[in-house]
């Protein structure tokens, strides 16, 4: 008997006391909420090395919703601490040395946040130089322009012009008035930011003739609970399902959405941005030629710093291939060389006895990284995405390697929960009573031959049609980002 993960296979005759019940279509249909989810599993397995990792991770952890309609929206807060930009210089350009003499001059910003008071900063290390608004904002094009004043008391003391040029950034440190003031610091408050995506629609057919009917499995379901299903099923529908969810998988990471595309309906085509078009629009994204220690550390610096505190908050899931995992624990060697570390007896050992045929005291070397601890609680765990791996889709090979380059990419996913209370940053979204399917028998149907039964055509052959809606949810997708291969050849 083959094992694939959770299914126990065999081929056998047809079963002469075939029943509805025992087939796995209608075992969906009658139960579903027993069902789906156990199917999902065979198919996406139940462990994080499956062939669609990211919906076992998902119905693993409960990371999934449900929305009645089409689209979806949510809010994110937007930061009340955000800087404002330099538009123009609006100082004379004889005037080299700004606020020398403890004058006035003006700074030209992008907005109107602050009012006399307020003590503005241009972020120079040590806080150097600071000035004070000593009016209130004036409306400039498209722009504000501000009169201020150093916070100095040395008479030759100015700011450099460069702090002034366009793009320089400021931000407010805090007010300061005098003795019986009448004018008080300025509040800003965030504005939450509308973010909207919708779902999409997946379908899928299979044929089965009167002849492929002959063929069929004997399934055994194994559910959450380790309770066993017992099921006959067709060959035909074992493979039929098998891709239906990788195809699913494929959707969730790959999909884009396209609103100008209609079909034979002359209806658009429903489609939604998955993972990948969600972290190219909003997350990090960073383009590598050697993967390092290093560059991993400061990747995840740059997704994590002033916005997640130091501590256990600090954990990613990164999906890669299989020629990623390798570089990745390659990588992990490297650090232990350059630091010079090494790895006591009691923790590591990778010398390990096992059998041979060719000698009686035969031993077994190696180890793999797939795991990494860094600074203030930050910490990685590698994740096989085998649509990475995948050749009949990936076709641009790594001229150094001979594997594709998506292989070696490192797509990093916070599943951590979120500020509006939801357990996951990222979720797998689908339509209430989106999940439909159907046969249209023939002559044949998936129970057995039809003899003075319904039809739906005179062929003999049935077919089973399927139809999801679906999309993908990250309510943050400034956590997550990805490193991506590519080589300086050529260029």
């Amino acid at each position: 008997m083959a094992t694939l993960g959770r299914i126990q296979t065999k081929q056998m005759p047809w079963h002469a006391n075939m029943t509805e019940l025992n087939h796995l279509g209608a075992s969906l249909a009658i139960e579903p909420e027993k069902f789906e989810g156990p199917v999902t599993q065979l198919f996406s397995a139940q462990n994080i090395y499956s062939d669609n990792p990211l919906s076992s991770i998902a119905m693993l952890s409960g990371a999934e919703k449900e929305i009645t309609s089409n689209e979806w929206e949510w809010k994110k807060k937007g930061a009340t601490d955000k800087p404002s930009v330099v538009l123009e210089n609006v100082e004379l350009a004889t005037n080299t040395t700004p606020g020398q003499g403890r004058t006035m001059f003006k700074i030209k910003l992008d907005n109107n946040w602050y009012v006399s008071g307020d003590t503005l900063t241009p972020g120079t290390a040590g806080q150097t130089y600071q000035v004070r608004v000593m009016e209130d904002p004036m409306k400039h094009g498209n722009g504000w322009v501000y009169k201020v004043r150093l916070v100095n008391d040395d008479f030759q003391a100015f700011l450099p012009v460069s702090l002034l040029q366009p793009g320089q950034q400021w931000s407010k440190l805090f007010s300061t008035y005098e003795e019986g003031a009448v004018q008080d610091g300025s509040t800003v408050y965030s504005t939450p930011i509308s973010l909207r995506n919708s779902l999409g629609k997946l379908r899928k057919k299979y044929m089965v003739t009167d002849y492929a009917a002959e063929q069929v499995l004997a399934i055994q379901l194994v559910d959450k609970k380790g309770n066993k299903h017992n099921s006959w099923i067709n060959y035909a529908e074992v493979e039929y399902w098998r891709q239906w969810y990788k195809e699913l998988e494929i959707a969730r990471w790959y999909n884009r959405k396209a609103k100008s595309i209609e079909g034979s309906t002359g209806r658009s085509v429903d489609t939604f941005s998955g993972i990948r078009e969600q972290i190219e629009a909003d997350g990090h994204t960073h383009y590598y030629t050697n993967l390092t220690a290093k560059l991993i550390e400061d990747f995840l610096m740059d997704i994590f710093y002033s916005r997640t505190s130091p501590g256990s908050q600090r954990k990613i899931k990164v999906f890669t291939g299989e020629y990623g995992m390798k570089i990745f624990s390659e990588a992990m060697n490297d650090l232990l060389s350059k630091r010079s570390w090494f790895i006591a007896n009691g923790n590591f050992n990778p010398v390990q006895k096992t059998s041979s045929p060719y000698n009686s005291n035969a031993y077994a070397y190696g180890y793999q990284f797939v795991k990494y601890i860094m600074h203030n609680g930050a910490e990685l765990e590698l994740v096989h995405q085998p649509l990475y791996d995948d050749r009949s889709i990936n076709f641009e090979i790594d001229p150094i390697t001979g594997y594709p380059v998506e292989s070696m990419r490192f797509t990093f996913l916070d599943f951590s929960g979120t500020e509006s209370g939801a357990s996951s940053n990222i979720q797998l979204v689908s339509k209430k009573n989106g999940f439909k399917f159907g046969y249209m028998n023939g002559l044949i149907s998936p129970y057995g031959p039809v003899k003075g039964g319904q039809m739906s055509h005179s062929g003999e052959f049935y077919s089973m049609h399927a139809s999801k809606e679906l999309g993908v949810h990250i309510e943050d997708a400034t956590k997550c980002g990805e490193l991506i291969l590519r080589r300086n050849i050529g260029l």
